[in-house]
């Protein structure tokens, strides 16, 4: 089977975006005023949508039975415990904590947005998921109609939770999710666009109406999208770094569904699929070291509070990964 290029394009975008979030959230916070940064920013909101519906895209056609979903479960907690305790080195080293210390620290990772990683908050959420595959697979998945009316119920759980995050916020200065519900768990979000994913792999691919209705008018529909965001968490979130929130609402919803499909409908071939190959398999990388980086940066240099511009501090990571990658094949 040829591989698919264009979920690697999708996912490099998809990294590149949340890199764009943190870079420029991390600017904004110096700012009261209005950027041009801003739009980019509210651009960059489709991200973690985009890499939970290439994994339900993925993962729609498995059916390795429970092992295979443990599996992937025990990769994650793995990935993730090297990756914080190889940063606690120094710190075990020195003697400063001890050798549970890493392990308590990807737990809040995983789970509570917490720890060296908060990134890794993600993997968490993936691994609620992964959990309920198994029942997922047997009882919904296999069976369209009870599919779409999961989708629906998420959608309006979505809704109904997007609706407290505004009337909190208005009313009490506070945004509900932000304050009872931590990020891994917020799964009536993460799930639908997991499932919108399966959906579009097993039922929705060759629907020609959804792809000129929707994935025709990307533009249009992102465009949109952008407005929309920046206007609504502008001014009723009035608070720069909520788009997390906002991905709730219907409009992200839409905008991300025809972003997908728009690029799904991309043939990506030649040195410009190999680039994007080679990019995309350095994605998870760049996402799990980029926000330690970012924030050293944050704290020892000023680069974030004097430029509209400091989202490119992404594009160091991908290259210098890049060009040693392309320096392996070349040798």
């Amino acid at each position: 089977m040829d591989r698919d290029i264009s979920l690697d394009a999708i996912k490099l975008v998809a990294c590149i975006f949340v890199c764009t979030l943190h870079t420029i959230g991390m600017f904004m916070s110096e700012s009261s005023d209005f950027h041009l940064s801003y739009l980019l920013f509210y651009m960059s909101g489709i991200a973690v949508p985009l890499f939970f519906m290439v994994n339900g895209f993925l993962l729609a056609p498995k059916d390795g039975g429970m092992k295979y979903y443990y599996r992937k479960i025990f990769n994650i907690v793995k990935i993730v415990c090297v990756f914080t305790f190889i940063f606690d080195i120094p710190k075990l080293v020195r003697g400063d904590i001890s050798i549970l210390m890493p392990f308590k620290q990807a737990c809040s990772s995983l789970f509570f947005q917490g720890g060296v990683f908060p990134v890794f908050w993600f993997l968490g959420s993936l691994i609620f998921i992964y959990a309920l595959m198994p029942f997922l697979k047997k009882y919904i998945i296999s069976i369209r109609t009870r599919l779409y009316g999961l989708l629906l119920f998420l959608s309006v759980l979505q809704f109904i939770i997007y609706t407290c995050d505004i009337y909190t916020n208005y009313v009490y200065s506070f945004i509900f999710e932000n304050v009872y519900i931590p990020q891994s768990f917020r799964l009536y979000s993460h799930l639908m666009y997991f499932l919108l994913g399966v959906c579009l792999r097993l039922y929705l691919t060759d629907n020609n109406m959804l792809k000129n209705v929707i994935g025709g008018k990307a533009v249009l529909c992102y465009i949109i999208y952008i407005l929309c965001a920046a206007l609504i968490c502008y001014l009723l979130y009035r608070n720069v770094g909520a788009i997390e929130y906002f991905q709730n609402s219907i409009i992200c919803v839409l905008a991300s569904l025809s972003f997908f499909l728009s690029l799904r409908s991309i043939v990506f071939s030649g040195y410009i699929g190999r680039t994007i190959v080679n990019l995309s398999s350095c994605s998870i990388l760049v996402y799990t070291i980029h926000y330690p980086i970012l924030s050293l940066l944050y704290m020892k240099t000023d680069l974030f509070v004097h430029t509209d511009f400091s989202f490119l501090a992404w594009a160091g990571l991908l290259l210098l990964w890049f060009f040693s990658k392309q320096s392996k094949i070349g040798s």
